[in-house]
């Protein structure tokens, strides 16, 4: 079965582990796999999603950023 590249990606963190080669996540859960014996994941495939990152981080990252400037942002004073 060649797996598809939309249910593959990467990451940084596992099980509270972190590796800076990280991880290849194959999402199987919505695949049938019945009767298969071998899944093939291209090379090209693989560096292609290393490079992207990992987006869960990323994205963790990002909330982390934008609720700290939610925090340091003056508040508005109410007028009547």
């Amino acid at each position: 079965m060649l797996f598809p590249k939309s249910r593959l990606r990467f990451t940084k963190t596992y099980q509270g582990a972190t590796d800076p080669e990280g991880w290849l996540v194959l999402e199987i859960n919505a695949q049938d796999l019945e009767g298969v014996s071998k899944v093939y994941i291209p090379f090209p495939d693989i560096a292609s999603i290393q490079k992207r990152g990992d987006l869960a981080s990323q994205k963790l990252n990002q909330a982390r950023t934008l609720l700290s400037m939610e925090r340091d942002a003056p508040e508005e004073e109410s007028g009547a």
